[in-house]
């Protein structure tokens, strides 16, 4: 079969297209509501089922993995535009200090000692529960212009994420949901770290009071990743 090279052109559009992916992605994991059957299977029997729409994390890791990762055979989308490298990508994470970090009205209040570190996650008590929220549903429009930018390597590499010693990068939160749990492909076993993590009910000890998160950490972290990307990739 003949292979025709894209023109810069095509690869803006699919530019284009990733990025309207993204956004749909995230206004769907933002609008946290839960979804009781497919509305599209209307032959044979109807698909019941009972998912939260933050589940699109799963889709929003597998958009930045084409935009960004590059492997041996194949290459990411930015480094076919030749632009990847040139971007200064935003980081929203809370400084690892130490302490838990909370959005509220106030820019990075804080609890006291906490054993894990959360970077791109805020906690919402609602008063019934505590939940994991990206940063971004809680940010005002005003810190905006506020934030941090960074080269991609130091964005991508950066720890964002540290339960009982272990850490995962953004890199490590894309990959591997990505390639292993349900954005491209899903494997047969995953590894117990990444299981706690995922898991809904992981407890902070925060000021020596035990809590219990009702979202899911990974998905809230890679809804902040996906808004990171949005927000700082600009084109004509």
């Amino acid at each position: 079969m003949t292979q025709i090279k894209l023109t810069r052109h095509d690869l803006m559009i699919s530019l284009r297209e990733q990025l309207f992916f993204l956004d749909s992605s995230i206004s769907n994991y933002s609008n946290k509501r839960i979804v009781k059957k497919c509305e599209n299977k209307v032959i044979g029997t109807v698909l019941q089922t009972e998912i939260s729409s933050e589940v699109e994390a799963k889709r929003i890791a597998t958009i930045i993995r084409v935009l960004l990762h590059d492997t041996s055979y194949s290459f990411s989308l930015l480094k076919q535009l030749d632009i990847k490298e040139s971007i200064l990508y935003i980081d929203t994470a809370a400084p690892n200090d130490g302490r838990m970090h909370s959005m509220t009205n106030l820019h990075r209040v804080s609890s006291q000692n906490s054993s894990q570190y959360l970077g791109l996650v805020a906690r919402v008590n609602t008063g019934e529960s505590l939940l994991a929220t990206p940063l971004y549903i809680q940010h005002l429009t005003e810190w905006y212009g506020g934030y941090d930018k960074c080269d991609f390597d130091s964005w991508w590499n950066k720890n964002v994420l540290d339960i009982s010693g272990s850490t995962f990068t953004r890199k490590d939160l894309v990959l591997y949901v990505a390639n292993k749990d349900g954005g491209a492909h899903i494997d047969a076993s995953l590894s117990d770290e990444y299981m706690t993590l995922k898991a809904t009910n992981l407890s902070l000890n925060i000021e020596g009071v035990h809590t219990e998160f009702e979202s899911n950490i990974i998905y809230a972290s890679l809804a902040q990743i996906g808004w990171e990307m949005l927000n700082s990739i600009e084109y004509d």
